[in-house]
């Protein structure tokens, strides 16, 4: 790979650093302005400074104030943990923390997803965090799982605790959900691309090695192909849950909240995934199940 190399105007004669070889806050500010698709003018505009500033600070010319540091998250649109990451890399402490959700600290927001949850029955919700782990799940998504897979205990119990509980795992491994996806191969392509965004938009390296690992399973890679434009694309991807004798059947489809002036990392990366009946016979699908269950 050719170096990265940032220079002044002409009339401002300067040597030109390759980013390799540049301080670790000057690398990240230029690998994240290069990923939002910006030019140091615009970046600098944004911040209401010189583009000459920006400039410097990319060639580890200039060593930034911490005002400064939290001005450049803020316009690039950098997640919280990375904002952090960028604060250590200049020299600074980090200011957001990370806490768990049974933290005291966090009661107000552990009563409120706890409280979405229990309101969605008897339709199934989950909350994840930042690389799609389940942390809680409500009682509609455990009837719901439980359905899908009598029978198959033993087989999915093979996949081993931490790939079951990855929403996507579960969802790409032969020996999880996906036997019991009727419509998969439909779905897995938007699902990927779904991810790669979310990695693009985020920087997380976590979620480009999940994106290969889905990728790595079998049947997988050779199905991540352009959509062929005469098709007509629905408004969500809706997957077709059905048990392996097709006795039991739901179609759902996912909405993501999420909380929207975070100041925790954990807070800014939770994710609330609410699945909805797709159509009246699911809606009545999902109350039965509600009501045979204990």
């Amino acid at each position: 790979m050719p170096s990265t190399f940032v220079t002044l105007p002409a009339h401002r004669k300067v040597t030109s650093v390759a980013v390799a070889d540049r301080p670790a806050f000057s690398q990240l500010l230029t690998r994240w302005r290069q990923k939002r698709k910006l030019s140091q003018l615009q970046l600098a505009l944004a911040c209401e400074i010189s583009q000459k500033h920006i400039a410097y600070l990319e060639l580890g010319r200039t060593r930034p104030s911490r005002a400064m540091v939290l001005t450049l998250g803020a316009v690039l649109h950098l997640p919280l943990h990375e904002r952090n990451g960028l604060l250590g890399a200049a020299g600074f402490a980090a200011i957001y923390p990370t806490r768990a959700l049974d933290d005291p600290s966090m009661k107000a927001v552990d009563e409120a997803v706890s409280l979405m949850l229990h309101h969605h029955e008897p339709n199934p919700a989950l909350i994840c965090d930042r690389d799609w782990n389940i942390l809680r799940r409500n009682n509609a998504m455990k009837r719901l799982m439980r359905r899908l897979i009598r029978g198959r205990e033993a087989e999915v119990r093979t996949l081993g605790r931490d790939k079951a509980m990855n929403v996507y795992h579960s969802m790409f491994h032969p020996a999880g959900l996906r036997p019991c996806i009727a419509n998969w191969q439909e779905a897995a392509a938007p699902i990927i691309a779904r991810l790669r965004r979310e990695e693009a938009i985020t920087g997380r390296e976590s979620l480009g090695r999940l994106v290969r690992e889905l990728l790595n399973y079998p049947g997988v890679s050779s199905m991540m192909r352009e959509p062929d434009p005469g098709v007509t694309v629905p408004p969500v991807v809706v997957l077709e849950y059905a048990t392996l004798d097709r006795t039991f059947k739901v179609r759902l489809f996912t909405l993501c909240s999420t909380f929207g002036t975070p100041q925790d990392v954990t807070t800014d990366e939770l994710r609330i995934e609410h699945s909805f009946p797709a159509d009246d016979e699911s809606a009545e699908v999902l109350r039965q199940l509600a009501e045979e269950s204990p």
